[in-house]
């Protein structure tokens, strides 16, 4: 796997800095999007579905691509 380093900024990894696989170009993909899921612990029969977390390929600083998030309406409610 070829990856970049990417700065993620905003939302529920900010700050954080992690490994993307980049195209079969080489370039850094355009969006990443990251899946949130966890633990089940309820009294429901069924759990909530997972929350998909967007972002959006913003710039370069150095040799490191910046990634911002893009809150869904979902997110915004």
């Amino acid at each position: 796997m070829t990856a970049v380093e990417a700065w993620f900024l905003g939302g529920p990894v900010d700050g954080r800095l992690m490994p993307v696989e980049v195209t079969t170009e080489g370039s850094p993909p355009a969006v990443v999007k990251l899946p949130q899921t966890g633990f089940y612990v309820g009294t429901g029969d069924v759990a909530a579905p997972s929350v998909e977390h967007v972002y959006v390929l913003a710039d370069r600083v150095d040799d490191t691509e910046v990634y911002q998030y893009q809150p869904t309406s979902e997110a915004a409610d």
